[in-house]
């Protein structure tokens, strides 16, 4: 891949000289890449794992470079914080935004910056961005946040490019990227079954050819030692040209691959048709009259939730207590007062990141361990008709990047057997990229049995339909509706 920005700079301060960006795991991740970074803030957008997060790690200098000068100082945020006691994900996450805007930093460096933050916190981050007189490079999918951007930095595996405009002219130019892309492909099938059907027809013609020319030698009578010289000059000069037709067929393959990784996948998650009967007697979760403390402050009080085959929100601003209350459901943590009866076997839990899923093994041993698919063929259609890369799959789980792993872990729970009654999700749409967003709130409509999500997302909670959400305030007053 190669790819120049064009953006006007009043002095470079990030300057990349044809540089080739790599994975952990040697996987090229960019090829070629020509960069030169002033005073303009932009946006790097692609979809989960095609490098986003390595690109701003190499720019930082926290992945040395050789072909990376920095002229001015850097000061990144990562996607993944440490956990800090006593604070949520969201108040670490502000924290170190705070401390970036103190850094004197000529160029912020942020992957995933509004990730955890509540809509105060995403409010205050972006007017502060928009006062920011520095350079800025971003990694979001946060159509809010990337909505106050002007210049676009697209990575894809086909290829990345600078793009200038609004996000709603980025959208329009990527679709139609992509129906010609679609175009592309379809052709390029269709000119690859050409040629090897072409290549067959040569190859039954050369058999053809060889027998008649044998029998004719042999009415000849021709001598022996001029027999095999004359089938020694042809195999060479067969193989010369199997080789050259061969080639020639990889290329085309090579490239109609290439074209079919950069299609979006528009295919649903598939689910398990089976449902949990009963009532409340059933249900996985039932929390009574539920409060918790932390270090003498009271996060909540009189939560009530049944879940067994509702859905359920939690929100509330940064530090209310929504990783709590699912700590209290997963029973990883007791409630200060209230009833607590859950069943975790009939659970299936993806935590901020999927961070409960970092694994050494690959989704492949995962879906064999936990579905009735067997074969290495039903595996792989499984993970085709969710969208999944086969490569990614036989990857070890915690190598991946939160938004594929979240992906990994979903498709796991949606086709385990026995199947999952109840869905507990932290931020399900954390680090999900546009596409994996639209995928979930899809499939989350479609699920039919139990979910709990805690969530700041106002799209994900306006179009999955919940049947309850209970809402926790700083002062531990919760309503439910």
């Amino acid at each position: 891949m190669r790819a120049t920005t064009h953006a006007k700079q009043d002095e470079p301060l990030i300057v990349v000289a044809d540089a080739r960006i790599q994975a952990d795991g040697g996987r090229t991740l960019v090829e070629g890449l020509r960069l030169s970074l002033g005073r303009e803030h932009v946006a790097l957008v692609g979809r989960n794992g095609v490098g986003k997060s390595t690109l701003l790690s190499v720019l930082a200098g926290s992945t040395p470079h050789e072909r990376v000068l920095r002229r001015g100082r850097t000061h990144l945020v990562p996607q993944v914080l440490d956990c800090v006691l006593g604070m949520s994900a969201g108040q670490v996450r502000r924290l170190r935004l705070m401390e970036a805007r103190q850094s004197g930093a000529d160029v912020l460096l942020l992957d995933e910056p509004t990730s955890d933050l509540d809509d105060d916190a995403a409010l205050w981050l972006r007017a502060w961005l928009r006062s920011f007189t520095g350079g800025v490079v971003l990694a979001s999918h946060d159509r809010r946040l990337l909505g106050d951007m002007e210049h676009f930095f697209c990575i894809r595996e086909s290829g990345c490019r600078y793009f200038s405009g609004t996000l709603a002219e980025l959208q329009r130019e990527q679709a139609r990227e992509q129906e010609s892309g679609e175009l592309r492909y379809l052709r390029n099938l269709h000119g690859l079954a050409v040629r090897e059907e072409h290549t067959l027809h040569l190859a039954r013609r050369k058999a053809r050819k060889k027998q008649f020319g044998r029998s004719r030698e042999l009415a000849r009578c021709t001598s022996r030692a001029r027999l095999n010289q004359k089938r020694s000059d042809a195999q060479v000069s067969h193989g010369k040209s199997a080789l050259t037709r061969q080639a020639r067929l990889d290329a085309v393959r090579s490239f109609a691959k290439s074209t079919r990784r950069a299609l979006l996948v528009r295919l649903p998650l598939s689910l398990q048709a089976s449902l949990h009967a009963g009532g409340e007697a059933a249900a996985p979760i039932v929390l009574r009259d539920v409060s918790a403390a932390v270090d003498g402050r009271v996060l909540f009080t009189h939560v009530d939730v049944v879940a067994g085959t509702r859905r359920i929100a939690v929100v509330g601003p940064n530090g209310a207590g929504k990783t709590t209350l699912l700590d209290i459901i997963m029973r990883r943590r007791a409630p200060t007062t209230g009833l607590v009866r859950t069943d975790a076997s009939a659970m299936g839990e993806i935590a901020q990141g999927g961070t409960n899923w970092m694994t050494d093994e690959p989704l492949l041993s995962e879906l064999s361990a936990h579905t009735p698919a067997s074969s290495p063929e039903e595996l792989a259609k499984l993970l085709v008709a969710h969208g999944f890369p086969l490569a990614l799959a036989e990857r070890p789980m915690r190598s991946l990047s939160p938004g594929e792993r979240v992906r990994a872990a979903l498709i796991c729970l949606f086709v385990r057997s026995p199947p999952v009654d109840v869905l507990v999700l932290d931020e399900p749409t954390f680090s999900l990229d546009l596409l994996g967003q639209a995928a979930l709130i899809q499939a989350l409509r479609a699920w039919p049995r139990g979910l709990v999500v805690a969530t700041h997302d106002r799209e994900l909670l306006r179009e999955v339909g919940f049947d309850q959400i209970v809402t926790l305030g700083g002062a531990g007053v919760v309503t439910v509706r």
